[in-house]
Order: C-alpha cells, then sequence, then structure tokens
C-alpha cells in the first residue's frame, strides 16, 4: 500500500510522430527540397502525384490515376494508412486540394497552404487552414493591435532576386512531362485556365511583338503626362483570387465595371490599365480594353499598357483600383490609395479606401502610413516566410523558413 496515497504523476499529452502528406505544388524542385529537408528533420514524407508533370518535379510519389470524384475517398484511405498528420499544397482552390482541406477539417489534421508572396518580391505565403479570401488573417485593426503586442517582431527580410527564365523553365518542363504522362495520368486535368498549347502560342506572340508593346506603352504614357492618373493593374483570367474571391466572373467583367465607374471621375482624370507581366496574351487586352472604353463613353480618358515598370507608375498615380492583386500593398508602401473590390487579405478599413469608385476618383484617401506598417509587421509573422521560389538563394532560404514554420 506504499504507493497508495503517493502522488500521481501528471499526465502527459504524447503527440504523434508527424507525417507531412504533399500534393500539387508550383512547377519546380521547391516542394521537393522541403520535404527532403523535413526527412531530416525526423518527420515522415508522402507525395501525391497526379500528372506526369508532377512525377517530374517530384520522382517517387504515389500517383493517383482515378477520376477526380473518386479522389476525396482514396485521399482519406490514404491518410488513415500512413497516419499522416499534416496535409501541404500550393494554393487551396485547386479540386484535390479543396477536397483535403475538407477532409482536414472534418479529420483534425493541419492543411498548410502556400502561395505567391502577400509582400512582394521578398517573401512566400505559407498559412494553416487556407490563403487568401480562405485566411483567418484578421480584417480589423483592433485584431492587428492586439496580435502585435503578442507576437515578436519579425527580422528584417533578405532580399531575394527573381528570375523569370527558371520559372518559364520549369513551367515549360512540368507541362511537357504533363503531355508525356497522359497514358500513365488519362483522367488528369491541368487547374490552369487555359491549355498548355494555347498559353505556348500567346507567349510566342508576345514575344514577336515585344517591340510593338514597348512603343504603344510609351506612347500611352506620354499621353498622360501631366494628367492625375489612376491604376487599375490586370489579373490573370482563370485565377482563383478572381474565381473564388471576387465579386466578378471574369477580368473582363471587372474591367467594365471599372470603365462603368470612371464615367463619374473628374473630367481631367485619366484611368490607365496595365496588362499583368505574367499573362499569356491569349486574350488580347490592348483591343477589348480600348473597344470596351470607346463604348461606354470613356476613350479619350482611358490608356492602356502592355508593358512598363511598376513602382516609377505607382509614384505617380493618384490611387490604384484592384480586385486582390498584389499590387495593392506594393502602391500601400508607396502611399498610394487603394480601393479593393475583392475579399483581399488588406482590403480592411483604415488600410484601403472603404468608399465607393465614384468617392474614390474624386477624393481618395490617404494612407495611414502607421496602420500599413502594422499590417505588414503582423501578415510577416503570421502568414509569410523570407524567401523565393526561383534563385538558388532565395530557395535555400524559404525551405529553411518553411520547415521551421511547419514544425512549430
Amino acid at each position: 500500500m506504499a504507493g497508495a496515497h503517493a502522488a500521481r504523476a501528471p499526465l502527459r499529452l504524447v503527440e504523434r510522430p508527424r507525417h507531412f502528406l504533399f500534393l500539387q505544388g508550383l512547377p519546380g524542385p521547391f516542394l521537393r527540397i522541403l520535404g527532403r529537408h523535413l526527412r531530416g528533420e525526423g518527420a515522415s514524407v508522402s507525395r501525391v502525384n497526379f500528372s506526369g508533370g508532377d512525377w517530374w518535379d517530384w520522382p517517387g510519389g504515389t500517383g493517383f490515376r482515378g477520376a477526380a470524384a473518386d479522389f476525396p475517398a482514396w485521399l482519406e484511405a490514404f491518410v488513415t494508412a500512413r497516419g499522416v498528420t499534416d496535409i501541404v499544397v500550393f494554393g487551396d482552390c485547386r479540386g484535390p486540394h479543396v477536397a483535403a482541406r475538407e477532409l482536414a477539417d472534418r479529420r483534425g489534421l493541419r492543411f498548410h497552404a502556400f502561395e505567391e508572396g502577400y509582400l512582394r518580391p521578398d517573401h512566400v505565403t505559407l498559412e494553416r487552414g487556407g490563403v487568401n479570401g480562405h485566411s483567418s488573417f484578421p480584417r480589423s485593426l483592433h485584431a492587428l493591435r492586439l496580435l502585435d503586442k503578442r507576437i515578436p517582431p519579425p527580422a528584417d527580410p533578405v532580399q531575394v532576386r527573381g528570375d523569370f527564365a527558371p520559372r518559364a523553365r520549369e513551367a515549360v518542363l512540368h507541362h511537357l512531362f504533363s503531355l508525356l504522362g497522359r497514358p500513365l495520368f488519362p483522367h488528369h486535368s491541368n487547374h490552369r485556365f487555359w491549355p498548355a498549347w494555347r498559353e505556348a502560342a500567346g507567349w510566342l506572340g508576345r514575344r514577336l511583338h515585344r517591340h510593338r508593346e514597348r512603343r504603344d506603352s510609351l506612347n500611352a504614357l506620354a499621353s498622360l503626362a501631366g494628367r492625375p492618373t489612376f491604376l487599375l493593374p490586370l489579373q490573370i483570367e482563370g485565377d482563383s483570387q478572381l474565381a473564388v474571391h471576387s465579386p466578378f466572373a471574369s477580368v473582363a467583367e471587372a474591367v467594365e465595371h471599372v470603365l462603368e465607374a470612371f464615367r463619374e471621375a473628374p473630367p481631367e482624370a485619366r484611368l490607365l490599365v496595365k496588362q499583368h507581366p505574367l499573362d499569356p496574351g491569349v486574350i488580347r487586352w490592348r483591343a477589348l480594353v480600348t473597344e470596351a472604353a470607346h463604348r461606354i463613353g470613356v476613350g479619350d480618358k482611358v490608356a492602356f499598357i502592355e508593358r512598363g515598370d511598376l513602382l516609377p507608375l505607382l509614384r505617380v498615380a493618384r490611387g490604384v483600383v484592384t480586385i486582390n492583386s498584389t499590387v495593392g500593398p506594393l502602391a500601400l508602401a508607396e502611399g498610394v490609395p487603394v480601393l479593393a473590390l475583392g475579399a483581399a487579405i488588406y482590403r480592411m478599413p483604415g488600410i484601403t479606401a472603404a468608399c465607393s469608385l465614384a468617392e474614390f476618383w474624386r477624393d481618395p484617401p490617404m494612407v495611414d502610413a502607421a496602420n500599413f506598417a502594422l499590417f505588414c509587421r503582423v501578415l510577416r509573422a503570421k502568414c509569410l516566410v523570407n524567401g523565393g521560389f526561383h534563385s538558388a538563394g532565395g530557395l535555400d532560404l524559404l525551405v529553411r523558413g518553411s520547415a521551421e514554420r511547419l514544425l512549430a
């Protein structure tokens, strides 16, 4: 009976070993290198490949070759058999990733989503539960101030060099092996809006006409000299930021909405519409914007450019209208007022304009630099990892920071 009255040892909760399941990622080696790093930290790692392109990026993963309708049940069986604790994806709106997020919610698994950085070019987004419109990031200054008191300030970010050439090469190889692997993955459907051949043809056309694009863009900019100019940066057609997190069915519909509202702008005001730098050129945006502007009755007040450095444009802009583009934070950092039309993570009173387009054209509210600094500080601490996908130094920095965040 000696132990009958002895103090009981406190209960200890033993966490089961971490097992990370990776689904689809950005074309390139990032997820494979991250998985290898996590294994080095003692975690188990699995990968599901949905296409030959996925296999090229990460050889040796488990192939899913069934129909999309079969994937949720297949995934649940896979997760149960492997003892998966964490699911890692790039973008949370692809079909398989929607199913994975629903499964994670139901089973109490951790769901981690990467995305292009909210603050660019030195960051990548990594959030628990979802990104963009699915993010749990606070949407009020009061909540940001409370968080700011509780979390240590993030270190100053290391500047990351970006390079379009590796990105293009990785995308081409991914799509090539997806095509070659079609017999092994007969049900695979690419998440991208346009077929790869149409994108390739569009890029070739933009390449062939690059001199004309530069010339026309320079002429359009010259016509705006001395005019109070608002900037409308276009986004990529089919992007989930548009399809899921905005009130518009297409970029063209958003353009029409803004052009209609611009009829109420002051007579001296001008609107500059800028094509997205990564737009493949499938849609002829110059013709579409020009035709719509003339039809609506603002043709003499609207200019269009395919090319042009963004920062010089922002430094002379009176304001920026966007759906939920990452141009928004870039503009705010330059002190340029922003009106966001979609579910942007930075859309909140005290950060962006809380008014109609008609009011914005007449009197865009000044940016509160202190509020924006608070937003950036909390965002970097909670949602961002310093690094980049497309340079050796940026990739190494990103892998180390992502592994630390995932294992925390």
